[in-house]
């Protein structure tokens, strides 16, 4: 019987930490604020939504209810595309960064964008976001 604890134990040792890293990543945005935030590598979609939420939220300290979770993905990569010259922004997935950038700015074309640039873009698993200079 010792045995078998052992073996558990072991298993649980070594497939632990992996399944603290996950295929969901998520983008929350606060259009008022023009304040964005993205995770990677969280266990669920809720996991990756509350951790993009909260980072939105302390960003935005003085009105936290105007950041959103307008994305959420699995095993793939988000973007957010804004532009500056009015109200319009988009986001887009897909597998790659250049697809979900892609995806993000013509999102950001149909609701009226003229200048739409990438504001952020994450890739889960195993990617940091990518925050433009603009």
């Amino acid at each position: 019987m010792p045995r078998s604890t052992t073996l558990i134990a072991v298993i649980v040792m070594f497939v632990g930490p992996a399944l603290a890293e996950g295929p969901y990543g998520a983008i929350a945005y606060s259009p008022e604020f023009d304040n964005s935030a993205a995770v990677a590598d969280q266990p669920t979609e809720q996991a990756a939504e509350d951790a993009a939420l909260k980072s939105c939220r302390d960003e935005t300290k003085s009105k936290p209810d105007s950041c959103q979770v307008p994305l959420w993905f699995k095993s793939a990569c988000g973007a957010l595309a804004r532009d500056a010259n009015s109200d319009s922004w988009g986001t887009g997935w897909g597998g790659t960064q250049k697809i979900a950038t892609s995806w993000a700015i013509k999102t950001c074309q149909q609701y009226g964008g003229k200048e739409c640039k990438l504001k952020v873009a994450v890739c889960s698993p195993g990617g940091a976001a990518t925050i433009p200079n603009n």
